[in-house]
């Protein structure tokens, strides 16, 4: 009988896996499933925090540089339009004058859209990841 349960504590120590009951097994697969779980969400949170804060940066910046483009546009407005009333009529002089700036008020509209596009919501390494766990739980079932 001591012999026995030497030779099982050999096997055991020799290989961990063998010593272990089938109810073990099944309750570290069912720890390991939740840490993993647990785990992907956390790296999705995070991978949507940096997204979203990236956007915000982006429109607060977009924000005070157009504050401060428009403080410097009124100004070359009003030069621009004091400018070519000289060879134009006053009223021709400030709707060129005005027909520019909505040009380029859609031309920065378009740019400031292009950027916030950028970087993409979904989280990618997330998806990545849970693929390569599906695969290694394949892989691990297959034993």
């Amino acid at each position: 009988m001591e012999q026995r349960s030497q030779d099982t504590k050999r096997s055991a120590g020799e290989d961990g896996q063998q010593g272990r009951s089938t109810v073990q097994l099944v309750r570290d697969i069912a720890t390991d499933t939740a840490t993993l779980v647990r785990k992907e969400v956390e790296l999705a949170r995070q991978e949507l925090t940096e997204a979203v804060m990236a956007r915000v940066k982006g429109g607060a910046a977009l924000a005070v540089g157009g504050a401060m483009a428009m403080f410097g546009l009124i100004y070359l407005g009003i030069a621009a339009g004091a400018a070519l009333s000289i060879v134009f009529p006053r009223w021709l002089a400030w709707l060129i004058v005005g027909g520019a700036f909505i040009l380029l008020a859609g031309g920065a509209a378009l740019f400031g859209l292009r950027r916030m596009k950028k970087p993409p919501l979904a989280p990618e390494e997330t998806k990545r990841t849970v693929k390569e766990d599906v695969e290694w739980a394949k892989a691990q079932l297959k034993r």
